[in-house]
């Protein structure tokens, strides 16, 4: 994307000083809102289109930059079977384009770019669609050695019943504050008379570590 928006014009300016939309100006200047991985890690063996390969797979990743809260963007998309994706060719070796090319299915033969799938085109974008398997949070940790969240939670009430403390934090230590590490999950909590409040579960940073946990991925069957 960067490259596309040093090559174009700069902002037209108004009679007042004040800069043109875009759109006027005939420019449109974007932010990706994510990166694809696929299955196919270099372009060698790639499918020309998804049909052809029907068991292969990408994963979509919602950049943290974009949303401050990235998964609250997806909620209702799993309600959907299939996505429309816009994209960019943003790992085109060279930004120069032909209007004749030769496309594999041709063999050898010319004809024009937009009769092709080339990603080498004035506007390098993309258009696809694709199955969409899932969605999933990554800011939410995996455990390691609970099967589930709910085995998790109960885990975390039966040490809050206990009750942990020692005796100089349950009677001298004014600071009312608790913080304990159950499986992947750092609980901050405090106890009154009689009872234990939950204040805080973050993921924490041992045994396991998380990927990249400011995104949120979708899970695309390319078919």
């Amino acid at each position: 994307m960067r490259g596309l928006q040093e090559r174009g014009p700069g902002p037209a300016a108004t009679p007042c000083g004040c800069v043109k939309p875009a759109l006027e100006t005939g420019n449109l200047l974007t932010e990706p809102i994510g990166y694809l991985e696929s299955c196919f890690s270099a372009k060698n063996g790639t499918p020309r289109q998804p049909s052809i390969c029907s068991h292969s797979r990408a994963c979509l990743r919602i950049r943290k930059s974009i949303f401050n809260n990235p998964e609250h963007s997806l909620m209702g998309l799993d309600q959907f079977s299939h996505v429309w994706i816009l994209f960019v060719f943003h790992k085109n070796g060279h930004w120069s384009c032909k209007a004749k090319v030769q496309p594999p299915r041709l063999n050898g033969a010319k004809t024009g770019v937009f009769s092709t799938r080339s990603p080498h085109r004035p506007n390098a974008i993309g258009l696809t669609l694709a199955k969409l398997e899932k969605v999933e949070d990554v800011s939410q940790a995996s455990f390691k050695y609970f099967q589930s969240a709910e085995e998790a939670r109960r885990a975390i009430e039966a040490v809050l019943s206990a009750d942990p403390r020692s005796v100089y934090r349950r009677k001298l230590c004014q600071d009312r504050l608790f913080y304990f590490t159950v499986d992947t999950a750092h609980v901050t909590c405090w106890f009154g008379d009689g009872f234990a409040e939950v204040l805080r579960i973050k993921p924490a940073s041992a045994p396991v570590q998380l990927t990249d946990p400011a995104e949120s991925l979708l899970s695309l069957g390319c078919k």
